[in-house]
């Protein structure tokens, strides 16, 4: 069933080919047959014969020119509009064919006979390439325009003839071949055609079958992720109750490493509702004013808090260009910013964490977090920013986190205009940088 389809559309293509190739040149043929009839006496020695015969092959161009049309739209009807093309090809080349045939009976032997006779191979020539979509109609045509000539030529009975009706035998042969490759080469690239618009709509509805996937995800993300967050805050309100209450040195421990676990959990719960509302296209950026001053002390403080835990250095420097007063979304920059600092304290055990804030080129805001960590290997940082590509298992495990971090603030600066890198080598530490188009005063 599927191979008789693709038949059915090949031959449909074909007959579409062949339309658009002889829509206007139906009305070659009563011209041809106007300068026939200029050079000789067929109008007046056959009157009724040519006038006749002028007649139908004016209609039949006009019949073949509509067929033609038709043919370049055709759907459902196409193989009735084959037959239309077919037979007002084959009248056509029959009636100029056969009033040709006359003009040379009038003038057998005169420079225009042989003109006729080396113009009709040149003309068979052409319709065998304007007709080899369809090889039936060509070796139709070849007949039907040839067969006329070749019975003169026996007819008259001479070398002269004899040799023409050779010449015709040979031409038509050597025609008919070169029709049959035309048509097995045109075939082959309308198959082409075929397959390749079928692989397109293959991956175009793989695409759809993943972008649905992919939204089906995003909205399931989100939905758990909903979900999940309005025990897991109850949970962690809890212990935190618990904790404030009198326990025993074995209690204590067991509900910290509860409300430790916990609050693991609701970062992991953020990280995912944030990435399926940015995947979603539901994340908005908003632009309010806010002090960046304070926001980055804000941020640091807590952060500083766990590098003096660690015995970890912490440098925060401001330069004076930065403005106090900004115009953007201090939550995001703060998301952003916290996301580098916490992975940079995770991944460094000697040494310090150092921030400075500046200015780019005068309009861009440039924030750069650099640590002495382990580093990051040079085949990994291309993915840095990929999705659960942060790091290979042995790491996640040895360092926590959800491999989601570095993946989110780099959407998120994107989604405010701006842009996100990283320097790294193993053992030297790293540098993260991103910049943000953040319009403020100093004031």
């Amino acid at each position: 069933m599927v191979t008789a389809i693709a038949s059915e559309e090949l031959e449909r293509r074909l007959l579409v080919e062949l339309g658009s190739r002889v829509r206007l040149g139906g009305f070659v043929y009563p011209l041809l047959l106007a300068a026939v009839a200029l050079q000789v006496r067929i109008p007046s020695d056959y009157f009724w014969t040519f006038w006749l015969g002028a007649l139908l092959v004016f209609l039949g161009a006009i019949w073949r020119t509509m067929a033609a049309n038709r043919a370049v739209n055709a759907n459902s009807d196409w193989r009735s509009i084959r037959e239309e093309i077919r037979v007002s090809s084959l009248l056509l080349s029959a009636l100029v064919s056969f009033l040709s045939s006359l003009a040379l009976a009038a003038g057998p032997r005169s420079d225009f006979s042989h003109l006729i006779l080396f113009g009709l191979i040149s003309w068979t020539a052409l319709g065998c390439n304007v007709f080899a979509p369809d090889l039936s109609l060509a070796k139709a045509f070849n007949l039907v325009s040839m067969i006329p000539f070749v019975v003169w030529c026996l007819s008259v009975r001479d070398s002269f003839g004899w040799f023409s009706a050779l010449i015709f035998g040979i031409s038509w042969l050597f025609l008919w071949i070169a029709a049959k490759l035309a048509n097995t080469h045109l075939k082959k690239m309308v198959r082409t055609q075929i397959q390749l618009e079928s692989q397109a709509d293959d991956l175009r509805n793989a695409r759809d079958s993943a972008e649905e996937a992919s939204r089906a995800r995003t909205q399931f993300l989100a939905n758990m992720s909903h979900e999940i967050r309005t025990p897991l805050n109850g949970i962690i309100g809890v212990t935190d109750l618990m904790l404030g209450t009198e326990l025993n040195q074995e209690q204590r421990e067991l509900v910290g490493i509860m409300s430790q676990s916990g609050n693991h959990l609701l970062v992991l719960v953020n990280d995912l509702l944030d990435l399926s509302k940015i995947n979603a296209g539901k994340l908005k950026i908003e632009s309010i004013e806010f002090d960046l001053r304070h926001l980055l002390e804000e941020t640091c403080r807590p952060l500083q808090l766990q590098a003096e835990s660690k015995a970890l250095g912490w440098h925060l420097q401001i330069r004076k260009e930065v403005p106090r007063t900004c115009l953007g979304d201090p939550v995001r920059v703060r998301q952003v910013l916290s996301n580098l600092l916490s992975n940079a304290l995770k991944f460094t055990d000697h040494g310090g964490v150092s921030i400075d804030v500046g200015m780019a080129d005068g309009q861009q805001m440039r924030f750069v977090v650099e640590d002495t960590g382990i580093g990051i290997e040079a085949a990994k940082l291309q993915g840095i920013f990929e999705e659960f590509e942060q790091a290979d298992r042995s790491t996640t495990r040895r360092f926590g986190g959800t491999g989601l971090g570095l993946a989110i603030s780099k959407r998120l600066v994107e989604l405010m205009g701006g842009r996100i890198g990283v320097q790294s080598s193993v053992g030297q530490g790293s540098v993260f940088w991103f910049e943000l188009a953040i319009s403020g005063n100093r004031s």
